[in-house]
């Protein structure tokens, strides 16, 4: 499993499944999330190098779109909770309020960063 299908499925339950990789469809159903995996880097090592054993450092951008600021603050919180009990080291770097003019809903941007070996 990629790092990316692990945070769709450790995510997918606080949305009812409503949880997109890069944008959302245009008529989703709020709340939703999307995620976008902003970067990669791998920790090569010399006995590993290349290899399953190394440590790479993944950003995200998870996005927490919701009809009320609070909501989206909420689901926020939630992602973050969640995150807190994953089998991966994670920090949230940076957390911004936003609001989607064309969509009308509010957006919770969170800048995650995790370490994980490769599969």
């Amino acid at each position: 499993m990629t790092i990316q299908e692990d945070l769709r499925a450790r995510l997918s339950a606080l949305v009812g499944g409503r949880i997109y990789p890069l944008f959302a469809p245009e008529k989703a159903t709020a709340p939703f999330i999307v995620y976008t995996r902003v970067a990669a880097t791998e920790n090569l090592t010399l006995d590993a190098n290349g290899g399953t054993g190394n440590l790479t450092n993944t950003r995200f951008q998870v996005d927490c779109y919701a009809e009320t600021y609070g909501a989206a603050q909420d689901l926020a919180a939630a992602v973050v909770a969640e995150l807190k009990g994953w089998n991966t080291t994670c920090t949230v770097n940076l957390q911004a309020d936003l609001f989607e003019e064309e969509t009308r809903l509010y957006r919770v941007m969170n800048d995650i960063s995790t370490w994980h070996t490769n599969p």
